[in-house]
């Protein structure tokens, strides 16, 4: 099966809601419309610390370049941005442990 896309709201200056939390999808796993600017927020509603993999498609000399693998703590939230597309892509391979990982996107 397809990955399942992460949406991305538009943020203006005339404020922007926060989108319904997309569930991570431990077995079809996730991909994110990046144009370098595009920043992911997940939320770890679960009991325990759980894996995020920033997925890295590229490599260099014939070499795959290392994912990006972040731990993060039960009830935490992490931000990424700059998630540049020379390294990770126009569609950012996500992988996650669990469906407590919960995802939003925005787009300046």
């Amino acid at each position: 099966m397809p990955r399942v896309t992460i949406p991305v709201t538009r943020l203006s200056d005339a404020g922007s809601a926060d989108p319904t939390e997309t569930n991570g999808d431990p077995v079809n796993q996730h991909a994110l419309p990046n144009s370098g600017r595009t920043v992911l927020r997940v939320r770890n509603a679960g009991a325990a610390a759980l894996d995020l993999t920033l997925v890295t498609p590229v490599t260099v000399g014939g070499r795959a370049v290392e994912d990006t693998v972040v731990s993060i703590p039960a009830g935490d939230t992490r931000t990424f941005a700059s998630l540049s597309p020379a390294l990770y892509g126009t569609s950012v391979p996500i992988d996650v442990a669990s469906a407590d990982l919960k995802l939003i996107a925005f787009e300046p």
